[in-house]
């Protein structure tokens, strides 16, 4: 990356010492300055007499004379204020162009030519001003040597008119010429009585940068620049580029063209990034702090629409959607009573922006809608749900919650996320879903904790309570369900509970669940078996009588014993039951699928293998295990196996020693 130009080194001229480079990490007093204006009314030759840097850097620029694309450069004001200034064109056809660098900015220039007064692009770009959010702006009279004091008087009046109904109803109006330096120390004092007033940058959020500006450069590679929204991003952090989801590390930060350790909010800055091509980058990606933000073609919004716009709007109407630096095609539909009419000017909605390619919002994030064609600006509005579900524009069922959180207190919105959530979700996790920093949502889970409107089964996860309670009266109705079903048996398996109920809990709610039931008595579990708590068991005295009586049948002829089907259809409906008790009551074996023995079976069958090696023979084959136990191959074969399995012998090739 370039070393700074000397043009930039001077940039720090009103109020700096001479040669400081702009922006160091340890000025916290920061601020992005945008210019607006007319094509012609002086913006360039503003940003010129005040920092001594010519942003236009184009050929096409300079050959026309006009700004076609943004222009940077560093100010460092009176009050010590260390300013990016983002010089945009005035001209009708790059409003695309301007759009993409007065995103993010803490103050405007409104520039308007003494000489001329307001014009068409003096009223769109305050438009454009209002709909981003700006509320801070100073109003530059240019070229004020060119006129009387009552020509000037008159425009002033005019300008006033212009503001009255608008947050710049009382902002500063200063007289200036680029061309004598007249107006220059009011216009600078006004600056920074405007900027003492604003909320610092929050450097501690999550990092968050739109791009504006791709190129190359010989040994970095890819350089990006935009204005830092949020957060601070050092050399070596590893970054996410959206919509693509593809990983950058920052080879270099600079700010103004001067190397620095650290990129802060409220800057304009510069990174070198490792592992993205200069072809997979383009002005509108965004750079953030991996997994801070997601991508989507589908944004639920605010949307208002200008008192000056010459008709009604129509619900579904095709549109250039404006955000960060980014212009974006795509609908935007009307939502709820709105989608059933026009919405008359100056009037506002909920709505619904569907794109051809993905967006990169955060809740709260300004926007800017021109029409289709011909270009104009038509409104705007704020980001609710940044990622949204599709939704039907005539239906209401949902506006009421994205009415909360669009305007409700963070617990309402922590409420209303975590009532649509089928499991527990991390502070980090929600912090994402309602847009606001981790350091906020933590304390405000806490809150609602102790009142008892969440709970926290695991720690630094969360869930609503009416949702936590409602899991647990699932898993509790099934089990005491299943047990009045089945008396004879002890209880359900809790792999066939936890299968049963996938279709109603999620397998993480259910783990959860299930252990918080059994730690409070809730639920009792022997074995893999489950039952409600504190109720007493007693097998039916008809089952167990099945149970004696299959006993008898398996033993009544030593090892062999009849297969599976046919007790079963001996003993009738009854046979599932009974065989499930003995098993449970550990009175059956079932060595394998054919066949099942009884515990007394089992414990002779070890006896008489313990006395086989106990006579002194060191193996044991199936002829002889044949001899001893009275049983055919057709019983031999599975016992051995089985006595294989339980490890009172040890299978070597066609013999068994003692295990």
């Amino acid at each position: 990356m370039a070393k700074p130009s000397p043009s930039a080194a001077s940039a720090a001229a009103p109020g700096a010492p001479a040669g400081s480079p702009p922006g160091p990490a340890s000025a916290r007093r920061l601020a992005v300055v945008g210019t607006a204006g007319h094509i012609d009314h002086g913006k360039t030759a503003l940003v010129r007499r005040l920092t001594g840097v010519d942003t236009d850097r184009l050929p096409e620029e300079k050959k026309r004379g006009i700004s076609i694309d943004l222009g940077f450069a560093p100010l460092v004001t009176p009050a010590g204020v260390r300013v990016g200034l983002v010089d945009v064109p005035g001209h009708e056809r790059f409003v695309k162009n301007m759009l993409a660098g007065v995103g993010g900015v803490d103050l405007v220039l409104l520039v308007i030519a003494a000489d001329e007064g307001v014009m068409p692009q003096t009223r769109e770009h305050l438009a454009i001003v209002k709909l981003l959010g700006v509320e801070r702006g100073v109003i530059v009279l240019t070229k004020s040597d060119l006129v009387e004091s009552e020509w000037l008087a008159e425009v002033t009046r005019d300008v006033r008119a212009l503001v009255a109904n608008t947050c710049f109803a009382e902002a500063p109006i200063v007289p200036f010429s680029a061309v004598t330096g007249a107006g220059t120390p009011e216009l600078l004092s006004a600056m920074d009585a405007q900027l003492s007033a604003l909320s610092p940058h929050r450097v501690e959020d999550a990092m968050r940068l739109p791009i504006d500006r791709v190129f190359t450069v010989e040994g970095f590679g890819t350089v990006v620049t935009g204005t830092l929204w949020r957060g601070h991003v050092r050399t070596g952090d590893v970054l996410e580029l959206l919509p693509h989801g593809l990983e950058a590390r920052v080879r270099r930060v600079q700010v103004h063209s001067a190397t620095v350790d650290e990129a802060l909010a409220g800057q304009r800055t510069a990174l070198a990034l490792h592992g993205v091509e200069r072809d997979q980058v383009a002005r509108g990606d965004w750079l953030v702090a991996p997994g801070s933000l997601r991508a989507s073609r589908v944004l639920d919004v605010r949307f208002e629409l200008l008192p000056d716009y010459p008709r009604e709007w129509k619900p579904d109407t095709r549109v250039r959607f404006h955000i960060g630096a980014s212009e974006l095609i795509g609908r935007l539909l009307l939502l709820g009573d709105a989608a059933r009419a026009p919405l008359p000017p100056g009037g506002s909605a909920l709505a619904q922006v569907r794109l051809e390619r993905p967006a990169v919002a955060a809740r709260g994030d300004r926007f800017v809608v021109r029409s289709y064609s011909p270009s104009r600006t038509v409104g705007g509005g704020s980001v609710i749900e940044p990622v949204a579900e599709r939704r039907r524009r005539s239906e209401v069922e949902g506006l009421d919650a994205l009415e909360v959180h669009e305007t409700g207190s963070l617990e309402a919105r922590l409420l209303e996320k975590l009532g649509t959530l089928a499991k527990p979700a991390s502070t980090e996790q929600l912090a994402l879903e309602v847009g606001e920093p981790v350091g906020a949502v933590g304390p405000s889970l806490e809150s609602l904790l102790r009142r008892g409107s969440v709970v926290s089964p695991v720690a630094g996860r969360w869930l609503d309570d009416a949702r936590w309670h409602e899991a647990r009266d699932v898993l509790t109705q099934a089990v005491r369900e299943y047990t009045e079903k089945h008396p004879s048996r002890y209880g359900v398996m809790k792999g066939e509970l936890k299968s049963g109920l996938k279709a109603s809990l999620d397998g993480a709610m259910f783990d959860l669940a299930f252990a918080a039931l059994v730690t409070d008595g809730e639920l009792e579990q022997t074995g893999e078996r489950v039952r409600p708590g504190g109720m007493p068991w007693e097998p039916p005295a008809a089952t167990l009588a099945l149970l004696e009586k299959l006993e008898a049948m398996l033993e009544a002829e030593g090892f062999l014993v009849p297969d599976n089907d046919a007790w079963q259809k001996a003993l009738g409906a009854g046979a599932p039951e009974a065989a499930g008790l003995g098993h449970f009551l550990g009175r059956l074996v079932r060595v394998n699928s054919e066949f099942t023995y009884t515990e007394r079976q089992m414990d002779r069958l070890r006896g008489l293998v313990s006395g086989w090696f106990d006579s002194g023979h060191a193996s044991l084959t199936v002829a002889d295990f044949r001899g001893f136990t009275g049983a055919s191959r057709k019983f031999a074969v599975p016992l051995l196996e089985h006595s294989d399995r339980v490890g009172w012998t040890v299978r070597v090739g066609d013999e068994r020693r003692r295990g």
